[in-house]
């Protein structure tokens, strides 16, 4: 008689052959990192200019065709600007040339001249106030041409946890102050607590909502003893991986995936300045370009 069950267990088996080790997950993740540093269409060190507006305010993008590295916004709206982008009652506004722009385009990139286009969305700016953040990428840009890659500290097995979480039923509200001098609302959804190094640790993660059923992902924004010493001087961010149903019995941890906000390399980004420290040299993770 024939198993029906052979073929099922063959194929799980192969499956589990086949399946990337967090290792290899993390050696292909430079790729993708660096892309998004310097080879993407929008690609971070692309962005030339930065406009943050509250609802109400006015931004206009101006420069000279011939002159890829003169576009800039000013605010306000100015005569002869290319684009001029509004954030009337949180509506995205838009005209290109005196024309109406589709908010929608935005997200995708509104040309300007070859070479040049626009891309941006609301963004917070503190806590229940939402504004619109604009960016102006230059395909040219040499921040991006002379960028070498993305550094890290060698992928260590020893730094990826299993931590128990504690959940904060309370999912109390927690801002941070940003790189831009504005302030970033998150909600302190638990800790994570685990021995590392023989030191017991509780690592406080948080989420974008205060919704239990909602949330998906996890987040530590945390500073140690290689900060500014090795690792970023602002600190670096971990999420745990994937989790199922909130609120998990355990998380892991992988510190090998710890990366810098995008503002170690660009002042274009609003980045929350990490406040929880890890009594323990880290040394895992994206180190601090500065230094590289």
């Amino acid at each position: 008689m024939m198993k029906l069950v052979a073929l099922p267990v063959v194929a799980l088996m192969l499956s589990a052959a086949q399946a990337e080790t967090p290792q290899q997950i993390w050696e292909k993740g430079h790729i993708s990192d660096n892309a998004a540093y310097a080879t993407d269409l929008h690609a971070a060190l692309k962005i030339q200019d930065a406009s943050y507006i509250r609802a109400g305010e006015m931004t206009s993008l101006v420069g000279q065709p011939a002159k890829p590295e003169s576009w800039h916004w000013v605010k306000g709206v100015q005569q002869g600007a290319a684009l001029v982008a509004g954030f009337p009652g949180g509506h995205i506004q838009i005209t290109k040339g005196g024309k109406p722009v589709a908010a929608e385009l935005l997200s995708k990139g509104i040309p300007i001249v070859p070479g040049i286009d626009v891309t941006g969305g609301p963004t917070q700016m503190a806590p229940g106030e939402t504004g619109l953040r604009l960016w102006v990428f230059n395909q040219q840009n040499k921040a991006a041409k002379a960028f070498k890659g993305v550094v890290y500290f060698p992928y260590d097995a020893a730094y990826r946890v299993t931590a128990r979480f504690i959940p904060d039923r309370s999912m109390a509200p927690h801002v941070f102050r940003t790189s831009r001098g504005l302030d970033k609302q998150f909600y302190h959804a638990g800790d994570a607590v685990f021995t590392l190094q023989g030191k017991k640790i509780t690592l406080p993660l948080y989420s974008d909502g205060n919704v239990p059923a909602k949330v998906a992902t996890l987040s530590s924004f945390f500073l140690d003893d290689t900060t500014g010493k090795g690792s970023y001087h602002s600190g670096r961010f971990v999420e745990v991986e994937p989790f199922g149903k909130f609120p998990p019995a355990t998380v892991i941890v992988d510190f090998n995936f710890a990366y810098n906000p995008m503002c170690a390399r660009s002042t274009f980004y609003n980045c929350p300045f990490a406040v929880d420290n890890i009594p323990l040299a880290i040394k895992a993770g994206e180190k601090d370009p500065h230094g590289h």
